[in-house]
């Protein structure tokens, strides 16, 4: 039985090997201290990730060159809902969903199109879709529906033009609430995607 699993590890990785070398992507981990290590952007480039909230204020994107978009306009800073910087994100880079849904509502298109074009313009930049749900439903299920609203996000953002190299997805569920709340109010603000850059 060990045998088997040691073969079945050894072929796995000579294939994941494989892929990455088809590719062209780049398997090595960038070497800056700053940045987070094992991100990896589009093929034949290194992505730099600082870890949320923690980049420099007054930037939230970075490529290889080192040069940032700045902080401000659509492609905001990290100014938050509450004037607030770290964890909070500002209203410029989060979709709303309806109760129990993943559907994109209309009014969340431009905030999706924004972020889509800024990264169309910049492919060095690799954002992350955060998927959030209110605290109804069990665990599970909220993981899976944070995990389906992400996805339509970046479903949407692909149709735009953006690379699906440059998305990463994470589906917290109810985890990450942006309001304590037990009313109605604040389970809207807990239905969400947060776009971080």
């Amino acid at each position: 039985m060990q045998y088997f699993i040691r073969t079945l590890i050894a072929a796995a990785s000579l294939a994941l090997l494989a892929s990455c070398a088809s590719t062209g992507e780049n398997t090595e981990e960038s070497t800056d201290a700053t940045a987070q290590q094992g991100v990896a952007g589009q093929a034949g480039q290194e992505a730099q990730s600082y870890p949320y909230g923690q980049a420099p204020s007054g930037y939230d994107a970075y490529d290889t060159e080192g040069s940032a978009v700045a902080g401000g306009g659509r492609a905001g800073g990290r100014q938050g809902r509450a004037g607030a910087t770290g964890n909070a994100v500002s209203a410029d880079r989060i979709i709303y969903f309806e109760y129990d849904s993943s559907d994109i509502r209309s009014e969340s298109r431009p905030v999706i199109e924004a972020n889509a074009r800024a990264l169309t313009g910049n492919r060095r930049t690799v954002t992350q879709l955060e998927g959030h749900t209110d605290e109804r439903g069990s665990r599970e299920y909220n993981i899976a529906l944070g995990e389906r609203r992400a996805n339509a996000v970046r479903q949407v953002m692909i149709a735009m033009g953006v690379s699906p190299q440059q998305i990463r997805i994470v589906s917290y569920g109810e985890e990450r609430p942006a309001a304590a709340g037990q009313d109605e109010q604040s389970y809207a603000l807990n239905r969400r995607v947060e776009i971080v850059y």
